[in-house]
């Protein structure tokens, strides 16, 4: 199997994007639960022990705590946080709004519980799409009746489909194989099944394929 970064240039695009929360929200939780960790240690109460100076009590105005300087180092911090992550998710929306030119369009219609895919040459498949590897290619999503979710598994990107609506989303990949199309929108009893694959293939093949009528 492929790794993320061969597949396609959007599914490494949203991988880096995964990575980027990951570590942020790993390192925030690690700094956060060490401070709880440490804290609650260092201030526990014990037998003989002293109230701070500064310890809030009854019927007074407490001391103000903290400085200026830890405040402003916070904000930073937040805020450095804030645009790293909204700077890579731009640029992943970007890239999945914005397909390159000289692409394969493709339609695709869900319906309970399939899908159906219908080519520039007016050639429909049913739950099998086959694609040219190496090209980009567009899928221009909706629905027939309910919500579905056009989902590529190992790609690990999808779009909605729904009815009188048209989505799109792009792939573009190297690796010719087999792969899953599964729908990710819970709709009805046959959700479960609701599959298709997508079949990458040699652009020699391909052409033969399409331009011989899909047989």
């Amino acid at each position: 199997m492929p790794t993320i970064a061969e597949l396609s240039p959007i599914t490494s695009q949203w991988q880096s994007l995964f990575n980027l929360y990951l570590t942020i929200g790993t390192v925030t939780g690690v700094v956060v639960i060490s401070l709880l960790v440490v804290n609650t240690l260092r201030y526990r109460d014990r037998p003989g022990r002293q109230n701070p100076s500064d310890a809030i009590e009854e019927a007074k105005i407490p001391a103000e705590r903290g400085t200026i300087g830890a405040a402003l180092l916070l904000t930073l911090i937040v805020a450095g946080i804030l645009f790293a992550i909204t700077i890579g998710t731009m640029a992943t929306v970007d890239l999945i709004e914005k397909p390159p030119k000289g692409t394969l369009h493709i339609n695709v219609e869900g319906f309970q519980w399939g899908w159906r895919f219908t080519y520039p040459n007016g050639r429909e498949t049913v739950n099998e799409v086959r694609i040219p590897a190496g090209e980009v290619t567009v899928f221009y999503v909706t629905s027939t009746d309910v919500f579905h979710k056009f989902q590529l598994v190992e790609f690990k990107i999808g779009v909605d489909a729904i009815p009188g609506k048209v989505n799109k989303i792009w792939i573009s990949t190297e690796k010719a194989g087999e792969y899953l199309i599964q729908c990710y929108e819970l709709c009805g009893v046959g959700h479960a099944v609701m599959a298709a694959k997508l079949i990458v293939m040699e652009p020699s093949e391909f052409k033969a394929w399409y331009e011989g009528g899909g047989a």
